[in-house]
């Protein structure tokens, strides 16, 4: 009996040395590592790790890059974690910059920190702490200012983590490349106006002059690149003839445009005629004047009376479809995961086919679509049947390059008046039957504007920053199941924990059971080779 519990008393010294000696070895180990800059990015975008676009332009600096980082330390959570988070991007981007890049942080406690904080165009804005189980509105600091060669770029606030990176470098891109494209934007037909997208003219503006045009005169040849936003009104045939001449010559432009004019404010629409149809053709496509419906699509918040009262309801709006089955191979989309189009057209690509140009699918609608002509009543909450959702996969965006045609011939009057109708063979277009998706009321899905703020770089051949603004931080979309397959999830769901549970507990009883067992028949064989040996 002695014996036994000897070696009891020996066998808990020993665990209860080998559990100091583990958590001795972790604290050593997080000491260590604490001073290490390595990161394991598990994200199957690695979306925590710096694009290599980021790296490359790190790289290129030829000068030090002086960063001041004015965000305050004694912040709650989230707050305080995004600082930590920030400081660790700090330093991988010095780690790639060779020595380039510097940073500082202040903390602006005092009125002489805060009125630098101030004069160098970082506002004092107020967050929302919970402190002591109380809900309190604190002013802070939380921007970042960064130097080169003697210019100056500010991000006035640290809103979102996740594009971060994208802040950083598109800024530090815009000091070191002083040089920027010009881009222009038709105006005069009804397209929405620059205040309408804001957003969107903001972060343009950043690495692109933005030209306002009517086509009224000829496009200057400065101008990389032609971006038409939903123009609902026609263009006469000289201003149609000036844009073939653009295309011609250039070859590159975005036409982002439904054909029915849809809003929704209106119940009904109305096809557009915008005098375009046979210009489009001559360069491979061509948007049809139709809705698209989704039976995946977003809701819309719309006022109902029940009894005396009005409520507030969200209902789905087949015309506004969630846009989730992306071309993941294209440049433009390839780490995008939904785009949010209110009322869409289709898109025809038959005559670039015919014409042998190169044509890839960018967005197509899901496997219950429809397209609706003729008569457009937009209201949500009408009856939708299944017979209304039957077409799959309706093309809603595409990418043309080749040669293309111009639509005025040699005959035409222009034509003969200048001579530059000829393609050059390096044409460019992006085709999406939608124009109202950069809109600042629909840019509540960020993805809208990458899609858009994307396609610009590619028709201009900047490629460099789409991968590091395409990061995705939100979470992918949910995919539609059937009834069965549903019910299926929910009851393996009530049912598996708690039977989880029950066999654990099983397995654990019958475990000490057989400890127990095994303990007494030690001790039966101990007692019995004592009273052996007192016999003896």
């Amino acid at each position: 009996m002695a014996g036994a519990e000897v070696q009891m008393k020996t066998y808990r010294k020993e665990i209860a040395l080998q559990t100091i000696i583990y958590i001795a070895i972790a604290v050593l180990l997080n000491a260590i590592a604490s001073n290490w800059l390595v990161r394991l990015d598990m994200t199957s975008g690695k979306i925590n790790t710096l694009s290599p676009a980021t790296e490359k332009l790190l790289r290129s600096l030829k000068d030090k890059l002086i960063v001041r980082v004015y965000y305050n330390s004694d912040l709650p959570a989230p707050y305080n974690s995004d600082r930590r988070a920030l400081i660790d991007m700090l330093d991988e981007l010095r780690s790639y910059s060779r020595g380039k890049l510097e940073y500082e942080l202040f903390d602006p406690k005092t009125e002489a920190d805060a009125s630098k904080a101030t004069q160098e165009g970082i506002p004092q804005v107020q967050v929302q702490v919970i402190n002591n189980d109380k809900l309190e509105v604190k002013r802070a600091f939380m921007g970042i200012v960064l130097e080169y060669r003697a210019r100056k770029e500010v991000i006035p606030v640290v809103q979102n983590m996740g594009t971060l990176e994208y802040e950083i470098a598109s800024r530090v891109d815009q000091m070191v490349n002083t040089h920027k494209k010009t881009i222009a934007i038709t105006q005069g037909h009804g397209e929405p106006s620059f205040e309408d997208i804001d957003k969107a003219r903001k972060a343009l503006s950043l690495r692109y002059y933005l030209l306002p045009t009517d086509l009224s005169k000829p496009i200057p040849d400065s101008v990389s690149a032609l971006v038409m936003i939903q123009p609902v009104t026609a263009l006469a045939d000289s201003q149609k003839y000036n844009l073939d001449q653009f295309m011609m010559k250039r070859g590159r432009a975005a036409f982002m445009m439904s054909m029915v004019n849809a809003t929704l404010q209106s119940s009904f629409a109305q096809d557009l005629s915008l005098n375009l149809s046979a210009l489009f053709k001559n360069y491979g496509f061509e948007i049809k004047k139709d809705l698209v419906r989704d039976a995946v699509c977003a809701s819309v918040t719309v006022m109902q009376r029940e009894g005396g009262l009005s409520i507030q309801t969200e209902i789905p709006h087949p015309y506004i479809p969630i846009v989730s089955n992306l071309n993941k191979n294209f440049v433009v989309t390839q780490n995008l995961h939904q785009l949010i189009l209110p009322f869409p057209s289709s898109v025809d690509t038959t005559d670039g086919h015919r014409s042998k140009l190169s044509i890839i699918p960018i967005a197509v609608s899901s496997e219950q679509s429809g397209t609706q002509t003729g008569f457009y009543v937009l209201d949500p909450a009408a009856h939708y049947t299944r017979d209304m959702f039957r077409q799959h996969f309706v093309l809603l965006s595409a990418s043309l390059s080749g040669v293309i045609h111009s639509a005025f011939s040699d005959t035409s009057s222009y034509a003969k008046s200048d001579s530059d109708y000829k393609s050059t063979g390096n044409e460019r277009i992006v085709v999406i039957g939608d124009g109202n998706f950069i809109r600042d009321t629909y840019l509540g899905n960020p993805e809208n504007l990458s899609f858009f703020l994307n396609t610009v770089d590619y028709l201009t051949d900047d490629l460099g920053l789409i991968s590091i603004r395409s990061k995705s931080f939100l979470p992918s979309p949910l995919k539609p199941v059937s009834d069965t397959s549903r019910s299926v999830i929910k009851y393996f769901l009530i049912l598996f924990p708690p039977l989880t549970i029950v066999a654990s507990g099983l397995g654990y009883w019958r475990k000490i059971v057989k400890r127990r067992r095994a303990y007494t028949e030690q001790l039966a064989r101990l007692k019995e080779k004592g009273e052996d040996e007192q016999v003896n």
